[in-house]
C-alpha cells in the first residue's frame, strides 16, 4: 500500500497542479499507464471542489484542498477534501449548457465513485480506479 498527498492553495491554477502531481505519483508507482484517466479524475474533482465546495463555503475560503492518491495492489484512490457542505450529484445539463458533464466523465473512468460529509463542516470526494495489475483485498474493495 502507498499514499501521497498534496495540498493545493486555493487558486485555479491548482488544478494543473494535481493533475502534475497525480501523473507523477503514479509514475513513481511505476502507474504510468493509469495517468491520462486518473487527471481526467483529478481535474473534474478539483475543478468542482474550487468551484462549489469553495465558494459555498466563502467564510472557510482560505482553507487549501487536499488531494491524496492511495494505491493497494490494482486499484488507485483519489480522495480530494474542500469546506463547502453542498454535495456532489450528477446531472443531466442541457445541450445548451455550459459543463456539468464532469461527474458522469468521473463516473465512467473510475470503478466507483462517491462522498462523505466531514465533521464539523467539508466533504470528502473519491474515485477508485483499476490498474492492469493483479489486486490484493483490502479496504478499497469495499464501496
Amino acid at each position: 500500500m502507498a499514499s501521497a498527498t498534496f495540498v493545493l492553495p486555493p487558486h485555479a491554477e491548482s488544478v494543473h497542479s494535481a493533475r502534475s502531481f497525480a501523473t507523477g505519483t503514479l509514475t513513481g508507482w511505476s502507474l504510468g499507464e493509469l495517468s491520462e484517466n486518473m487527471e481526467l479524475v483529478v481535474s473534474e474533482l478539483a475543478t468542482n471542489a474550487f468551484r462549489h465546495g469553495l465558494r459555498l463555503a466563502e467564510s472557510r475560503a482560505r482553507e487549501p484542498i487536499r488531494l491524496s492518491l492511495l494505491r493497494r495492489g490494482g486499484l488507485v484512490a483519489c480522495t480530494l477534501n474542500d469546506p463547502g457542505a453542498g454535495f456532489p450529484a450528477l446531472r443531466d445539463p442541457s445541450p445548451l449548457d455550459i459543463g456539468g458533464l464532469g461527474l458522469h466523465i468521473v463516473e465512467s473512468l473510475s470503478l466507483r465513485w462517491g462522498w462523505a460529509p466531514l465533521a464539523p463542516y467539508g466533504k470528502i470526494v473519491w474515485a477508485v480506479l483499476r490498474t492492469g495489475l493483479p489486486e490484493e483485498p483490502g479496504p478499497l474493495d469495499h464501496p
